[in-house]
């Protein structure tokens, strides 16, 4: 078994650190490149408002920096489109990978606002509204599929698979469950809203027929509370 964590962050991670922005319903009706122009703006300029508050994603790598079992490690996925999760991995200033991280980039599945001297390898920018076939062949969302087909535990946060090209992403690991660890995988679903939690388990089940799915009710910041007793359970975590 893969001893690795692979945490895939949706919406809810954003929302708990006060980035809720939606995509105004007028913008639909603009050209596809304004409406991405106008949410990178938006994004980034709410990201270093004031009443951002990221003090759950700190906590949370504290968490794992000081209750980590080795040689378990965690890579770490986002759907989102800002880099509040990168920023506070980057501010704690490793020198060298600490050992309880996979890697410390966070690969962002949908494109992100960050921007580099060289995106070129970076996911390509996509809307909530655009067609599975949206999400196309890149450097970074290749490298992160075929990390987490490898993978057998995976925590889902704040996310429930509702758009097309997220549905594609759970088709995608369909395709290789027959033959590669995923197949047999372990899944921790953290979403407060029940719905949401319903649809993402559902939809999991739905695809990884071999999988084991857990739910919980949470926010983030409550499931971190509560030491992560699933993850405890796997024994990546002890306190």
């Amino acid at each position: 078994m893969s001893l690795t964590v692979e945490w895939f962050f949706g919406r809810g991670l954003s929302i708990g650190c006060g980035l809720a922005r939606a995509v105004p319903m007028e913008w639909h009706a603009l050209p596809r490149d304004d409406q991405i122009a106008r949410i990178k703006a938006a994004v980034l300029s709410e990201m270093s408002a004031d009443h951002i508050n990221t003090n759950d994603i700190r906590y949370f790598l504290d968490l794992l920096a000081d209750h980590t079992v080795a040689p378990w490690r965690h890579q770490f996925h986002t759907t989102n489109w800002d880099y509040l999760l990168q920023r506070e991995i980057l501010s704690l200033g490793h020198a060298v990978q600490p050992p309880w991280c996979a890697g410390t980039h966070v690969y962002h599945l949908n494109g992100t606002v960050e921007d580099l001297q060289d995106n070129s390898r970076r996911s390509k920018f996509v809307l909530e509204s655009d067609p599975p076939d949206a999400r196309v062949s890149t450097t970074e969302g290749d490298t992160a599929y075929n990390k987490f087909i490898w993978s057998q535990t995976f925590v889902v946060v704040g996310m429930s698979f509702e758009c097309e090209v997220d549905k594609y992403l759970l088709r995608a690991l369909q395709h290789v469950e027959d033959d590669l660890p995923i197949g047999q995988s372990h899944w921790i679903v953290v979403n407060p809203n029940a719905d949401a939690l319903s649809t993402a388990c559902e939809r999991l089940k739905t695809a990884l027929l071999g999988a084991t799915i857990i739910g919980n009710a949470s926010t983030f910041g409550s499931w971190l509370s509560s030491q992560v007793p699933e993850l405890q359970s796997r024994g990546a975590i002890a306190f």
